[in-house]
């Protein structure tokens, strides 16, 4: 995993700007996944790991007590200013979480395929939820050859994407580390049924409970 003072401005104005079409995108799939998030907890502590510019953070405050964790400077000095009623920290998941506390809802959108060992950071994730805590993750997946297709030209841009499992592989790496999972889907993620019988898209979105 890179540095985090690879994570500078200019990289968030290539995968995270929150303005022009990628940026209406990005705001749309928060939206669906504030909506599922809200179907299993309504309240309490969310956590968001690589929580960047605080574009998705701040979606979800209120209801939720608002932390976030990101390996870049950069990103969590911009996010605090967005939100300073917010506990924010630079950290890697796979380092541990320096809290105290448990969440409620732990949420990895666009993490994990930075990862050299996306297990230890599962596993760091379920010892800091609460018994029915709830994971939600977002990642690009190549598990068939339209996605393999996409992914290429798009997500493979970003040389800093080095985990690229298959949806189903992430699942079960999930599931083995505690998990039951909820809800699973690939974008544009609703209706969900349709889109994980037609798996065509990289972007895979799933929630887990922990048992």
């Amino acid at each position: 995993m890179p540095h985090g003072e690879a994570y500078d401005a200019n990289y968030y104005a290539m995968s995270r700007s929150g303005v022009g079409r990628k940026g209406l995108v990005d705001s749309l799939r928060d939206r669906i996944i504030r909506r599922q998030i809200l179907r299993f907890q309504h309240s309490g502590r969310l956590l968001d790991i690589g929580c960047g510019l605080g574009l998705f953070l701040e979606s979800m405050m209120p209801p939720f007590e608002g932390y976030g964790t990101d390996i870049s400077p950069y990103g969590v000095a911009i996010a605090q200013q967005r939100l300073p009623q917010a506990r924010l920290f630079v950290g890697s998941i796979l380092e541990g979480l320096p809290l105290q506390v448990n969440f409620n809802v732990i949420t990895a959108i666009n993490v994990m395929e930075h990862l050299e060992a996306p297990e230890q950071a599962v596993a760091a994730i379920q010892r800091q939820l609460v018994p029915g805590g709830l994971f939600v993750a977002h990642l690009p997946t190549i598990g068939n050859r339209w996605q393999a297709q996409l992914y290429k030209g798009s997500y493979d841009q970003d040389p800093t994407h080095i985990y690229r499992p298959a949806g189903r592989e992430f699942r079960q790496l999930v599931e083995a580390q505690g998990f039951r999972t909820v809800f699973e889907t690939y974008s544009p993620f609703v209706p969900a049924r349709l889109w994980r019988m037609l798996p065509w898209h990289p972007a895979y979105l799933a929630g887990f409970v922990k048992r």
